[in-house]
């Protein structure tokens, strides 16, 4: 195979991860703007009978715990299936084919740029300077 074609496939397979990367961020954010918006709010108060009489203020605050923990949960259990399973992590932890871990931490950022945003618009009730320096460092 000739150089510029071997390049070529190359480039197309990192273009694809790459594509794929983005995908992740941007529909983790989604995601997660959705449940923090939406599904925590009904969620919340099927479960719990006191969700309804909590404060707007404490509402905010409660719905971003959820988020959280749904995204801890996620990003948690798959970084330890890729850990245990994952034969690309296993047979080279540092070296490996990153796919599945980019992924991992594609929905982390996205999560993180959605909570940061959360946090940005709701900063009277859950504005903190270290949750941002947190999600910047992150």
């Amino acid at each position: 195979m000739e150089a510029s074609t071997k390049a070529a496939v190359g480039s197309g397979a990192m273009e694809a991860s790459t594509k794929a990367v983005i995908c992740t961020v941007c529909s983790s954010f989604v995601v997660f703007q959705i449940l923090f918006h939406f599904v925590s709010y009904w969620f919340s108060a099927r479960v719990s009978s006191g969700y309804n009489s909590l404060s707007i203020d404490k509402k905010i605050e409660w719905n971003s715990r959820v988020v959280s923990t749904c995204h801890s949960l996620l990003v948690g259990i798959f970084g330890l299936y890729l850990f245990f399973f994952d034969e690309a992590t296993i047979t080279d932890p540092l070296w490996g084919d990153p796919t599945y871990v980019n992924i991992n931490i594609a929905t982390a950022s996205g999560y993180l740029i959605s909570d940061l945003l959360i946090i940005l618009f709701n900063w009277k009730v859950i504005g903190d300077k270290f949750f941002i320096i947190h999600h910047c460092a992150g």
